[in-house]
């Protein structure tokens, strides 16, 4: 699990770093939590939990797909705002938070992009 700003720039890195060789050969499956730190992502985080079709919007946009992910303000961004509480009541204060769970049965966070994906994914349980 990965908690996301839609324009976090170290949220796309993460994801440019994990995408092609783990999450599109399938090695390894992603849940992103949008979250929205100023209104404009909260709004664009609303949108992507309304998407049917939220990770290609995504990466679309990570693509440079600007329209992919619109900030959207007539949206419900109640789910956004439960995403929020949650980061809040955990004390996540930044962006993207991983969350998993690896060989060892562990729940492990980092917080921020990871250092070492190679390290990451040699950890995380299949």
């Amino acid at each position: 699990y990965a908690f996301i700003d839609p324009q976090c720039p170290h949220c796309h890195a993460f994801i440019k770093d994990i995408r092609k060789d783990y999450i599109e050969k399938g090695l390894v499956q992603i849940r992103l939590i949008p979250v929205g730190f100023r209104e404009e992502t909260l709004a664009q985080a609303a949108f992507l939990l309304a998407a049917p079709d939220a990770q290609s919007r995504f990466f679309r946009y990570l693509d440079g797909d600007e329209g992919a992910i619109p900030a959207k303000y007539d949206i419900s961004n109640q789910g956004v705002q439960l995403n929020m509480s949650v980061m809040q009541k955990w004390k996540f204060d930044v962006t993207p938070m991983i969350i998993y769970e690896n060989l060892r049965d562990d729940v492990k966070i980092i917080r921020g992009r990871p250092k070492d994906v190679t390290k990451l994914m040699a950890d995380v349980k299949k």
